[in-house]
């Protein structure tokens, strides 16, 4: 990447905006001129931490000629409107998974970008791309060591129910008790990363759900889906939000292919026809905790500055988003459902 530093503005303070932020001045490729959060209290805290003048609890961000793009961590339900209003301000987005928390706001961002440029480098959240143990494993399959995976499963098996006492002091609500989805909101970082590794898309979504763990949840904290893609492989992801354990290993991915078999962090070739019981071995690749922000920041900043596609753009993360909402659909409404898939128009 070029010299050149790209000036940020970021919409959302919570936890997440900080890890990016903080990431941003790790790289040290990013100018970070604008902060807005509706709650000042956040704002004067980036500012205490971070420094700067452009300090925003309004729309004065989008206007702002130093930014020239935007870092979205708003929640989910809440992604629509200042991502239509930056890439109508001409602004380069990155813009946190899920896409949004309804099908009609994905389409109508995804109308957005498409009304406002092809030139605009969106960078959807979708953070296990940038996991080198994933990418390795991509790698692989993309090699086609792994022949022609025909059934992939990934779970989202993560403890949230501190978000039960997140509540916001300037709206009095917990948007995560009322709105989230754990098929979309995390099952959606497993299904993308299937999506991802096979380079296949979603047809078709089953799913069936409970709601024993998490009671204070509007939506079933419990969510697990059978996807069927374009060439009749399946996937199954698993998302539920109040286990009590660790987060799965790995994600608990497992793929299998004609000539090989992924299990968390192992895989097994067959080196002939003949040898039908391959031993697995560790994969080749450094084990990161947490997600790692910065590498998926440097893709968006570097498909900025070098005018190439993002990693995950717009079309591709809408994609995995709009299949676990189908899937949400489907166990609603006790039966399976078409999937739509989006082309790359917004990203040519």
């Amino acid at each position: 990447m070029g010299s050149r530093k790209i000036g940020v503005g970021f919409i959302g303070l919570g936890h997440n905006a900080l890890g990016h932020i903080r990431a941003h001045i790790a790289l040290g490729k990013s100018d970070l001129v604008a902060f807005c959060d509706r709650n000042p209290n956040r704002v004067e805290a980036a500012r205490r931490e971070f420094g700067g003048d452009a300090l925003y609890t309004t729309e004065d961000i989008y206007s702002n000629p130093g930014v020239e793009a935007i870092s979205i961590h708003t929640g989910d339900g809440q992604h629509r409107e200042p991502f239509v209003k930056a890439v109508q301000a001409g602004k380069h987005v990155l813009v946190e998974k899920p896409v949004a928390n309804t099908e009609e706001d994905v389409l109508a961002m995804v109308e957005a970008a498409n009304s406002a440029g092809r030139s605009l480098k969106i960078q959807v959240g979708y953070i296990l791309r940038f996991n080198p143990l994933f990418e390795a494993i991509h790698k692989a399959a993309r090699e086609g060591k792994l022949g022609n995976i025909y059934y992939v499963e990934a779970d989202y098996v993560h403890n949230l129910l501190y978000q039960a006492g997140q509540t916001d002091e300037m709206t009095g609500r917990n948007w995560f008790l009322e709105e989230e989805l754990p098929m979309v909101g995390g099952g959606s970082h497993a299904l993308d990363l299937l999506r991802w590794i096979s380079g296949k898309e979603v047809v078709r979504a089953s799913a069936y759900s409970n709601h024993f763990t998490f009671l204070e949840m509007r939506s079933d904290d419990c969510q697990v889906a059978l996807f069927q893609f374009e060439d009749g492989s399946i996937a199954k992801v698993a998302a539920l939000y109040g286990p009590r354990c660790e987060m799965a290993p790995c994600y608990n991915l497992r793929l299998y292919g004609t000539n090989g078999t992924v299990d968390r962090d192992r895989i097994a070739i067959s080196s002939s026809t003949a040898d039908v019981h391959p031993a697995f071995e560790q994969i080749d690749a450094p084990r990161v905790r947490g997600h790692p922000y910065g590498p998926e920041i440097e893709d968006w900043l570097d498909a900025i500055t070098n005018d190439r596609p993002t990693r995950t753009p717009l079309h591709d993360g809408a994609n995995s988003t709009l299949a676990t909402l189908r899937a949400v659909q489907a166990a609603c409404e006790g039966r399976a459902v078409e999937v739509a898939v989006l082309a790359a128009e917004s990203d040519k």
